[in-house]
């Protein structure tokens, strides 16, 4: 499986709000360019109870990837993230212009909420976080992104409060990350070769057709 490396990283720390919606759509406090340390609450909705309703804060990751040398849509692909010691957030995907939507500048605190179309999540719920290897599958949205454009700019995003835009107050919940290991994009390219029939037998059950692989075929008997 090919891999390609993040180009930039970004994580974000937003302001904290006794409204959630503020604290969800508000500047980030706190961004860092590429952080190479360990971050237990790298992905994170916190919420501390206290007068005036409580606390809500909200932080998130931004990552870019150079998709350029893909030229078609692949049949799949995974982020890869080493995880750290905060396995309690669910997370999601999504898409986000952060970072010039091309990685050329480092995040900026005004891109904490703006930056986001949560309308476009390119994963599904991730409700299981390790503290070794996550690999988070994409979505056809993110396949097709990725063989027709230059650059894939994503955000993970806390899932139930923060993508649903839900106040939850039963506590704090976070998903680490190990910034000092490589996040990565991982996929599988999209299939080539002859892709028909031959003799009744499906094209994906064929290998070779006389000791020619499939992969180097164009036609068969000047057929396409």
């Amino acid at each position: 499986m090919p891999t390609i490396n993040a180009n930039r990283v970004g994580s974000a720390i937003g302001a904290g709000s006794s409204t959630f919606s503020t604290a969800r759509q508000s500047n980030a406090d706190t961004v860092t360019d590429n952080p190479t340390s360990s971050d237990a609450n790298a992905i994170q909705h916190f919420f501390s109870s206290g007068r005036g309703g409580g606390t809500h804060k909200l932080r998130r990751v931004f990552i870019h990837f150079d998709t350029s040398s893909v030229s078609a849509t692949p049949q799949d692909a995974v982020i890869n993230i080493t995880g750290n010691s905060g396995t309690t957030a669910d997370i999601i995907v999504v898409k986000s212009n952060a970072m010039s939507a091309d990685g050329s500048t480092a995040l900026a605190a005004s891109e904490f909420f703006s930056s986001i179309d949560y309308s476009a999540p390119l994963s599904s719920e991730v409700t299981s976080w390790s503290t070794g290897s996550n690999s988070i599958s994409l979505n056809a949205t993110a396949l097709s992104l990725i063989g027709s454009a230059d650059n894939l700019t994503v955000v993970l995003v806390e899932h139930d409060s923060d993508f649903q835009n839900t106040a939850n107050t039963s506590g704090t919940v976070a998903a680490g990350i190990d910034f000092s290991t490589t996040i990565t994009l991982g996929y599988t390219a999209a299939a080539s070769g002859y892709g028909h029939k031959v003799s009744g037998v499906a094209a994906a059950s064929i290998g070779k057709v006389n000791t020619v692989a499939t992969a180097s075929i164009g036609k068969v008997n000047t057929v396409d």
